[in-house]
């Protein structure tokens, strides 16, 4: 239990205690709890200690408060009679149970889920790190220290440097593990690019023989139908450059390419199965989707079919 947590549970602890009290502040007692979700956990938490105490009081105050004396022997501390502080103390110990075993889970958040539309969408997280979520993707976000995330589409992470804590990010099959850096992470139909702008990052899956760790400058592009994880050197003008109109490419799988225009240029782009295996290097501009894609076959020699907005990449 943290400091805020141990905050939080005394005063559920007090609440409750006075809540016999007929000088009992409900107004300050509603504000209390409407304050934070983590309020009303604790004070159930309290509350079923209390009821704990009144099944079990009697065994849980004999095993409370023991001691040694002068001699290093075991002693018995005796309780006051008062019956109110009694009930206090078998329920202080009794909610102290409840809270080793209920308060980890109760005072974790629950996930965040973020989607992004037709537009990006910047999410703040509580120690001060940034996350840039693409148009059409999501994220969703866990943890006490919202470590824990998962990833579906592309985002631009900007996190702040924090030895204590390590941020995973989950996308496609592949975890990505970073202690502080700024990145671009692209997943799509199984494949997932990682580019490292600074610092550095570690990318493991149950795939990959092992862990491949990424310093600023370099990408990693993962296949796991064609079986490849290829790390190559990426110019940091290139990464997350979605976020100024343009996307460039270094032997990129046709199909991430095609999902990339999908999300980014707001046209529905697939691959003819015969080409997944086919590599793109080059630059396109997306404020026109419909030119970007004709641009992408043009420069590969591939036929297009379909019409406006909705588009097949076959061989010519």
């Amino acid at each position: 239990m943290n400091r805020d947590d141990e905050i939080i549970f005394a005063e559920a602890l007090r609440w409750h205690a006075a809540s016999d009290s007929d000088s009992m502040d409900w107004d300050g007692f509603t504000d209390w709890l409407e304050a934070d979700s983590r309020h009303r956990d604790a004070y159930d938490s309290v509350a079923l200690g209390d009821a704990m105490f009144a099944d079990h009081g009697a065994d849980l105050l004999e095993a409370f408060p023991a001691v040694a004396n002068d001699q290093g022997e075991a002693t018995v501390v005796p309780l006051r009679t008062n019956r109110g502080w009694m009930r206090w103390a078998g329920m202080a110990v009794a909610a102290s149970l409840v809270a080793m075993l209920a308060l980890p889970q109760v005072l974790t958040p629950s996930p965040q889920r973020f989607e992004a539309g037709a537009q990006s969408r910047t999410i703040a997280l509580d120690d001060g790190s940034t996350v840039i979520l693409a148009p059409r993707s999501t994220l969703e976000v866990a943890g006490r220290h919202q470590e824990r995330m998962a990833l579906s589409g592309g985002a631009w992470f900007d996190v702040r440097h924090d030895p204590s804590r390590a941020l995973t990010i989950e996308a496609d099959g592949v975890q990505i593990s970073d202690i502080g850096t700024q990145f671009d992470v692209q997943a799509a139909g199984g494949q997932v690019r990682v580019e490292v702008a600074e610092g550095k990052v570690e990318v493991r899956s149950d795939a990959m023989a092992q862990p491949v760790r990424l310093t600023q400058g370099r990408s990693l592009s993962y296949d796991p139908k064609q079986g490849t994880a290829l790390v190559r050197p990426v110019a940091n003008n290139d990464i997350g450059e979605w976020r100024s109109g343009r996307l460039s490419f270094d032997m990129a799988p046709l199909t991430l390419v095609a999902a990339d225009l999908s999300r980014y240029a707001g046209v529905e782009v697939t691959v003819d199965e015969s080409l997944r295996s086919r590599a793109f290097s080059g630059t396109l501009v997306i404020n026109n989707g419909d030119a970007a894609v004709r641009d992408l076959t043009q420069l590969m020699g591939l036929g297009l079919a379909g019409s406006a907005g909705d588009y097949r990449i076959e061989p010519r």
